[in-house]
């Protein structure tokens, strides 16, 4: 019987059709973990109030295991405030597209880790490789929303979901496939159709003869806009388990790591350049009996091994099994100048945040930060402001709060 007390720091998603979060820490829950909304949170305590409430919460809950699941491009919290928790209890970070955050983001986080849980199987080498532990995951996949509907007659022969314009590559692959007269259909955000709620997506992925999947990453996000190597990079896609769920056939851009999680030509199929993508879909277009074994039996794979509520069980006893065995050493932590300035930049989104709230004594909070590591990236701050939309008393208010903390 195991004697872990887990909590869960997150958040949940209300946006369809983008629920693989939200199915992992509902499978926690599931599993009598606790749960903290971190954004909640440090709207209703500010940056002091958030960090005191979860370190009580700890605390009170007798809790052994905390497990940090966070967008990856925010910086809520400090370094030192998880290498604090690691001193008593066992700490996981779960993180997501490393492709870009990886470098910018991830690295310094682990520092304060005892095991970081990624979607990749490239990361785990390189944390590894600085003396933090790190194991690979991929079961955030509920195979009960994401399932072969019986009798659906497959009348649409090619088909992606998802936005084409800023992702690397996609939109060439689908110029060059409807040039060559494939008939392959696009819904998503840049599209004709783009609403597509999560039960359009399911019918799509099974009324589809050839599901697409492209591994190209963003061109360029707000903190990696500097380093255009990035976009060389090749990343495994969620929509692959979901495709096979569905009981759909999967045709993928190859991404490393794809044949640790299914067998290619066996489960899924894959391609590398455009030429060798039009001649697979033309050949799986003639060849029905062939593309419906691979699709079976990639859902098969995809229902054993993916599914989230029997992986995080699975997942639960790998952490349980470290956290008994932990001997705790302080970490030596490295904070580099890109990293404190992405960390102090993200202040001043959430000052403007709080402002906009009418909460100014979070806001100072932010702006003491901001003034005790000065280093500020314009371009983000540019970014939040047009985000965040303020209107010119609150824009005086965070300039008059920013000249009060100065004198």
């Amino acid at each position: 019987m195991s004697d872990s007390k887990l909590l869960v720091l997150s958040y949940m998603v209300k946006e369809e059709p983008i629920d693989t979060g939200n199915n992992l820490i509902q499978a926690f829950i599931d599993n009598n973990a606790l749960y903290l909304d971190y954004k909640e949170l440090y709207s209703k305590y500010g940056f002091v109030g958030a960090h005191n409430y979860i370190s009580e919460y700890v605390s009170r809950n007798e809790i052994n295991c905390l497990i940090y699941f966070s967008n990856p491009s925010e910086f809520y919290f400090g370094v030192d405030f998880f290498e604090k928790l690691r001193e008593e209890i066992f700490l996981v970070m779960i993180t997501g597209d490393a492709e870009h955050y990886y470098e910018v983001r991830d690295q310094y986080y682990a520092q304060a880790m005892d095991l970081v849980v990624v979607n990749d199987f490239i990361s785990p080498f390189k944390l590894r490789q600085i003396g933090i532990n790190s194991i690979a995951y991929f079961g955030y996949f509920d195979t009960i929303r994401y399932h072969k509907i019986e009798n659906l007659q497959k009348n649409m022969e090619v088909s992606f979901i998802g936005q084409l314009t800023g992702k690397v590559g996609r939109l060439n692959y689908i110029n060059y496939l409807l040039k060559n007269n494939i008939n392959v259909k696009v819904l998503g955000n840049d599209s004709l159709e783009r609403k597509v709620s999560l039960e359009n997506k399911i019918e799509i992925f099974n009324r589809t003869k050839i599901n697409l999947n492209f591994s190209g990453i963003a061109e360029e996000t707000i903190l990696t806009r500097k380093y255009r190597i990035h976009t060389r990079a090749k990343q495994i896609k969620g929509r692959i388990f979901e495709i096979a769920s569905c009981g759909g056939f999967v045709l993928s851009e190859y991404a490393p790591g794809l044949e640790r999680l299914f067998e290619i030509g066996n489960e899924i199929d894959v391609f590398y350049d455009k030429e060798e993508l039009l001649e697979k879909v033309k050949y799986y277009l003639e060849h029905d009996g062939e593309r419906e074994e691979i699709a079976r039996r990639g859902c098969e794979r995809a229902t054993k091994d993916y599914d989230v509520k029997q992986a995080v069980p699975k997942l639960i006893s790998a952490i349980d099994e470290l956290r008994k065995n932990k001997i705790y050493k302080p970490s030596e932590i490295y904070l580099d100048d890109e990293f404190v300035r992405n960390y102090t930049t993200y202040r001043i989104l959430l000052t403007l945040r709080f402002v906009k709230a009418g909460k100014l004594k979070f806001a100072l909070e932010e702006l003491k930060i901001i003034l005790k590591y000065r280093k500020l990236d314009w371009y983000q701050i540019r970014i939040f402001f047009q985000e965040e939309s303020l209107r010119v008393p609150q824009i005086k208010s965070v300039l008059k709060l920013m000249r009060d903390i100065k004198k």
